[in-house]
């Protein structure tokens, strides 16, 4: 099974990762940038399929490799994503990432 590389943040309560730019999401949760131009990012995720969602703000966006139906849907478990050691950031700024 070939691995899509994408942005994703990660909630620190489910760990369920969220892909950027795919928000809002099935589950009700979403993602918005904190603002203009910043790189950081607040995450609305309704946890345990709470009626309220938690908010929490991270400036660490991650690269994942992901599966077609974990991008499809936006979002996956640890299990189904796999966290990249390099940062998505470190690879466009080398120039290594090509879109």
């Amino acid at each position: 099974m070939s691995l899509r590389i994408r942005q994703c943040v990660e909630c620190p309560k489910c760990h369920t990762c969220y892909l950027i730019a795919f928000s809002p999401y099935r589950n009700g949760s979403y993602l918005v940038r904190a603002g203009a131009g910043a790189k950081e990012y607040i995450l609305y995720c309704f946890c345990e399929r709470g009626t309220v969602p938690s908010p929490g703000r991270w400036a660490d966006v991650k690269s994942c490799g992901v599966s077609k139906a974990v991008h499809d849907r936006g979002y996956g478990t640890l299990d189904e994503v796999s966290i990249r050691k390099a940062s998505i950031t470190s690879w466009q700024d080398s120039g290594q990432l090509r879109r």
